[in-house]
Parts: C-alpha cells; sequence; structure tokens
C-alpha cells in the first residue's frame, strides 16, 4: 500500500511539472498551449499501456522518463528567450520553469532507481 501511495504521489508530481506554467505565458504565445495537454496525454497512454499490460513495465518506465526529459528539454529552450535584459526579465516564468525542471528531474530519478514493477498501479500476477 506504501508503495502505491508513493507511485500516486511521483505520477502528480510528473503532472504538477508538466502543467506549471504562469497565466500570462498562453496569452503571449498561445500556440504554446497545446504543449502541456499534449504532454499529460502522453503521460496518460505510458500509464494506461502498462497498467493494462499493453507496454511492459520497462518500456513503460522509458516513457514516462521520455515525458519528462521531453519537459525538461522544452523548458530549458524556452528559458533563453524570457531571459531578455532589456524588458527585466520574466520571472514568473523563470522561477516556474526551474521548479517544473527540478520537479521533473526528481521524478526521472526516482523512477530510475524503482524496478519497472513498483511503477505499476495494479497488482502484478504472480508468474
Amino acid at each position: 500500500m506504501r508503495n502505491r501511495l508513493s507511485v500516486i504521489g511521483v505520477l502528480i508530481l510528473q503532472a504538477i511539472a508538466i502543467i506549471l506554467y504562469p497565466p500570462t505565458f498562453f496569452r503571449e504565445a498561445p500556440q504554446a498551449a497545446v504543449l502541456p495537454p499534449a504532454l499529460l496525454i502522453l503521460m496518460l497512454l505510458a500509464l494506461i499501456g502498462m497498467n493494462s499490460g499493453i507496454l511492459t513495465p520497462v518500456a513503460g518506465r522509458v516513457s514516462l522518463v521520455f515525458v519528462q526529459g521531453l519537459n525538461v528539454v522544452i523548458r530549458l529552450l524556452t528559458i533563453p528567450p524570457h531571459l531578455r535584459a532589456s524588458e527585466g526579465g520574466n520571472w514568473p516564468f523563470l522561477i516556474l520553469s526551474a521548479l517544473s525542471i527540478v520537479l521533473s528531474w526528481l521524478t526521472i530519478i526516482w523512477m530510475e532507481r524503482r524496478h519497472p514493477r513498483a511503477l505499476l498501479l495494479r497488482r502484478a500476477e504472480k508468474e
């Protein structure tokens, strides 16, 4: 039971890391509103796949790590445009991006240190 609660906690942290953007970011770049839902859909597909048996636990873990890694890369690519010194920088975006990168990195480390079967929300069948 404790393992399942920790997995649910990490999954919630993953979702938070993906959707952590200031509202002004979407007003400045409305096309960016596609990114968080797309990453959430990829994350949910990986979870559904590994818990339904379509994906092996190893493939599911790789998929979840891929989504979080993609989140880190996207955040790193969007930071430099928001660092414009002439405008004083976009501090809410920079702070939330740094927090999101840290959350994604911590969840990646947590997932990589666990056995892939420990990430399953369903009980594993006895072999």
